[in-house]
C-alpha cells in the first residue's frame, strides 16, 4: 500500500496534524470506519481494521500520544489489565511485569476491571489502537472474547490457559494436593472449598485438583458458592460455613482465608484450635495474619516477568505453541493443625457432606 508522499497526494499532510480524514483517504475507507476501528474495533471486521491501523501507523496517525511500535529502540507502551488493584496478586505480579518491560525499553498502562467482563473487553478496545501489546492478567472473559481481542493486538493471557492465545499459568495441581494430603495427615476427612468469582478460571482449576485429590483418599468435599475474592468476601462465608462446618477449609485466596479467620473468630471458634484454614498467593497479609497463614505459594516474579517476555516474543513476532507454567508449593504455618475432637456448629455436631 502507497502512502500519501508515494502516491503524489499532498505533501502538506508531512507538517500538519494527521486526522481520521486522512486516514480514510489513504485506506479507502469512510472516515466512521476509521473511528470504529479505534474506538469501538469489535463493529468492525478483523481485516479491515489491520488495514485502517496499518495505514494510521504508515502515516503518522496517534504518533503525538504514543509510539506504538516496538523498532529497534525498544520503544513502546504495554497494557497490563486486572481484575483488582487492590489485591496484592496482581499488584504482584504488575510490578515485575513493569520492571521486565522498563528493561527493555517498554511502559507499563494499568489498568482495572473492578471485576467486571464488561469493563474488560472496553478496556482493550479502548487500548488496542494505541499501545504495542496486551497483558491479560486473570482474565474473566470467555475464552471466544479473549480469543478476538487478540486478533486486535499481540495478547498475552496470565494465569488462564487460553487455546490459540499466548499464556503463561499456575500449575496449581502439586500444591493443591500437597493442600489435601496435608489435612489428610492431620485427621481430617472432610474440608471445604471457599470459591472465588464465578468467571474465575484458576477458581475452576483449584477446585478441580482438590476435589479429585480429596476423592482418592476417600474424604468428603463440598464448594461453596461465588465469593468476592476479598476479605469481605471470606468474611461473609463464616456464618454460612458455621450452618455445616468440615472442620478445614481452603480458601480461594489469602485475603479470604483471613477474612473468614477473623469472622470465625468472632462467632466463638478459634483457627487453628477449632479449624485449619489454608489460602492461595503467599502474599504479606498471609505472613502476618493472626495466626500466620498455611498458604499455597506462587511465584509472582516468575509469572509476572514470563508474561512480559512472552509478550516481548510475540512483539518480535515469533509463533509461541507451549504455554509455559509456573510450579506451586504448600508453605505451612500456623493456621492448621490437628483436628480437634471438639463439635463445631449450630448443630453442636460437625456434619460431613459430599458434593
Amino acid at each position: 500500500m502507497k502512502t500519501g508522499a508515494d502516491s503524489g497526494g499532498d505533501a502538506s499532510t508531512d507538517n500538519r496534524h494527521i486526522t481520521i480524514y486522512d486516514v480514510a483517504r489513504q485506506a479507502g475507507v469512510s472516515p466512521s470506519t476509521v473511528s470504529r476501528t479505534f474506538s469501538r474495533p469489535d463493529r468492525v471486521s478483523i481485516s479491515t481494521a489491520r488495514m485502517v491501523q496499518k495505514v494510521a501507523d504508515e502515516l503518522g496517525y496517534h504518533s503525538d500520544i504514543v509510539d506504538s511500535r516496538s523498532g529497534s529502540q525498544g520503544r513502546g507502551l504495554v497494557a497490563v489489565i486486572v481484575p483488582d488493584l487492590g489485591n496484592q496478586f496482581f499488584t504482584g505480579v504488575i510490578r515485575n511485569i513493569q520492571d521486565e518491560c522498563e528493561r527493555l525499553r517498554f511502559e507499563t498502562l494499568i489498568l482495572d476491571t473492578r471485576e467486571s467482563i464488561t469493563r474488560e473487553r472496553r478496556i482493550v478496545d479502548t487500548v488496542a489502537p494505541v499501545v504495542s501489546g496486551i497483558i491479560l492478567v486473570s482474565p474473566r472473559m470467555p475464552d471466544a472474547m479473549i480469543r478476538k481481542c487478540a486478533q486486535l493486538r499481540p495478547l498475552v493471557s496470565v494465569n488462564r490457559d487460553v487455546r490459540g492465545v499466548s499464556s503463561i499459568s499456575i500449575d496449581v495441581a502439586k500444591g493443591a494436593c500437597q493442600a489435601v494430603d496435608y489435612l489428610y495427615s492431620l485427621g481430617y476427612r472432610s474440608l471445604t472449598y471457599l470459591d472465588g468469582p464465578a468467571a474465575s478460571w484458576s477458581g475452576g482449576i483449584r477446585w478441580r485438583h482438590i476435589f479429585n485429590e480429596c476423592d482418592a483418599k476417600g474424604m468428603s468435599v463440598k464448594r461453596s458458592l461465588p465469593c468476592a475474592p476479598t476479605f469481605y468476601g471470606g468474611y461473609s462465608f463464616a456464618e454460612k460455613y458455621m450452618d455445616d462446618p468440615t472442620g478445614a477449609v481452603i480458601a480461594h485466596n489469602d485475603l479470604m482465608a483471613i477474612g473468614l479467620i477473623a469472622a470465625l473468630r468472632r462467632l466463638g471458634c478459634e483457627c487453628p484450635r477449632d479449624i485449619s484454614v489454608i489460602g492461595f498467593d503467599n502474599d504479606t497479609m498471609s505472613m502476618v495474619s493472626s495466626p500466620p497463614l498455611t498458604t499455597i505459594h506462587m511465584s509472582l516474579s516468575v509469572l509476572g516477568r514470563g508474561a512480559a517476555d512472552l509478550l516481548m516474543q510475540r512483539l518480535s513476532g515469533a509463533n509461541l505453541s507451549v504455554a509455559p507454567t509456573v510450579p506451586a508449593r504448600l508453605v505451612i504455618r500456623q493456621s492448621t493443625g490437628a483436628r480437634s475432637s471438639k463439635p463445631l456448629g449450630r448443630n453442636g455436631a460437625e456434619k460431613e457432606s459430599r458434593s
